[in-house]
């Protein structure tokens, strides 16, 4: 009765320790934040010590709401020792799986080991010096709820029973895992073997069968237990416990040599091949729905390049206007030509601004799962998703900051060859041969090659001619 009230009402849930802290940050002595999410709710935190163990083990967390099927999800964040408020937590393990089947994986065993999924490191902290980045476990401790350790009643058919004896196979006999526990009284070793029937084959009506064949039919098979055993047995219910699951690691059984399936990539069409040369399709395209790291920092990287541009972009739009005040009696002379490029760098930044302030809003303020939805067009596939035209969405900032930019370099070029034409010259020519000196040096290479291979063929033509007739002589 004790066991039985001990049993929880809900799944319960502790942390014990996190092992391999080292490999998922940098800093010796950090301590982590273990959050626990089922279905996408019911987030529990717990603050783990220094070494990666958890202080307080009486800390049991209920998971209200959760049963066999429910997916658990189980992230470890880092937090910098740091006196500023705000500071933003980062992600740096993550683990995941169903109750049931965890529950099953260990059995019995109170410690469920999970191995984590570290999060890559950046280039600022990498301190795991070439070892591997999932070697990070955490251990906690399932209990489940009382309904979901129901004891178990089998039974055993007559039918069953007598196929069994027909087979006249040893291991019939044995109970395979279910074991009989009875409290007070212990069962005695059997007495009496089961005697093994004699097979034989079929009879017709118009056969007789022979007296020692009718006497083996007439006997009846010995128990195991008499029948002074099975009066003295309880009137007390039965319980029936099963032996825990053992789990084989397919890794022990699997070949680790095996070759390489290479999967033929489908090859993109002419429109696609042009769009990923100057945006990110290729890299969108990757993404998958079951990987959600990627797109996570795929998101944060188009978030950093709207940043940059819409800087950018306002630092221009305010150099153009500044530029565009100024009267006609000013130091530098200004022509139609210059005007209308001093115009367009103003409208494209403008656009530019605009641009970047709708992918804000629709894409950089919604979370990645959110923003991954949004970005999918009609294009899309259950299997396959589409990113076309988001790919050329967001790349838009960028080509309008470089349109920009492009307008306002025309502008100042046009006044600087009107002021001083030979330093417009000299300074194109200089910055062009060190920007494209590795085309003029191939371009140079190239041209002494195929002099030389052409000398040699017009030259090795007429030596071999010249050789020929005396060689014909001599012999």
């Amino acid at each position: 009765m004790e066991e039985r009230d001990s049993v929880p009402e809900h799944w319960t849930c502790t942390v014990v320790r996190v092992h391999g802290m080292q490999l998922m940050r940098p800093e010796r002595s950090w301590r982590p934040i273990v959050t626990i999410e089922v279905d996408d709710h019911g987030l529990t935190e717990t603050l783990l010590g220094s070494d990666g163990q958890n202080v307080n083990l009486r800390d049991v967390r209920q998971l209200h709401g959760a049963s066999g099927m429910s997916r658990i999800e189980v992230k470890v964040y880092h937090k910098a020792q740091s006196k500023k408020k705000g500071k933003r937590r980062s992600l740096v393990g993550t683990a995941s799986g169903s109750l049931g089947e965890l529950y099953k994986r260990h059995g019995m065993d109170p410690r469920l080991e999970l191995r984590l999924q570290c999060q890559s490191p950046t280039s600022r902290s990498v301190a795991s010096k070439g070892r591997p980045q999932n070697g990070a476990i955490i251990h906690l401790r399932l209990r489940p709820p009382e309904d979901f350790l129901s004891p178990v009643s089998t039974f055993v058919e007559e039918e069953e029973l007598s196929a069994s004896d027909s087979e006249g196979s040893e291991s019939s006999s044995s109970s395979g895992s279910i074991t009989v526990v009875t409290p007070v009284v212990e069962t005695q070793p059997p007495t009496h073997l089961r005697r093994r029937r004699r097979q034989r084959g079929f009879l017709s009506d118009d056969e007789s069968c022979s007296e020692s064949e009718s006497d083996e039919d007439d006997e009846k098979p010995s128990f195991l237990l008499d029948d002074d055993e099975q009066e003295r047995a309880p009137a007390s219910p039965i319980k029936i416990t099963l032996n825990p699951i053992t789990w084989v690691s397919a890794l022990n059984i699997l070949p680790q040599n095996t070759q390489e399936i290479k999967v033929p990539i489908p090859q993109p069409n002419v429109a696609e091949r042009v769009l990923g040369s100057f945006t990110r399709y290729y890299e969108l395209q990757s993404c998958n729905s079951r990987y959600e790291s990627t797109w996570d920092a795929l998101i944060v990287d188009l978030r950093a390049e709207w940043s940059i541009s819409a800087a950018v972009l306002g630092t221009l739009c305010g150099l153009n206007a500044a530029i565009f005040s100024l009267g006609p009696g000013s130091l530098f002379e200004v022509n139609s030509t210059a005007e209308a490029a001093l115009t367009a760098a103003i409208v494209a930044s403008v656009l530019g601004l605009m641009c970047t302030g709708w992918m804000w809003i629709r894409y950089g303020f919604t979370k990645p799962s959110i923003a991954q939805t949004r970005a999918q067009d009609f294009f899309s596939t259950p299997e396959v998703p589409s990113y076309f035209f988001f790919a050329l969405s967001a790349r838009m900032p960028a080509i309008l900051g470089f349109f920009t930019g492009g307008g306002l370099v025309v502008f100042l070029t046009i006044i600087a060859w009107n002021s001083w034409p030979g330093a417009v010259m000299f300074g194109c020519f200089a910055v062009g041969l060190l920007m494209g000196l590795q085309w003029f040096v191939w371009g140079i290479l190239y041209v002494v090659r195929a002099v030389r291979r052409a000398w040699a063929f017009v030259f090795g033509r007429r030596t071999s001619a010249e050789d020929g007739p005396e060689a014909k002589q001599e012999c």
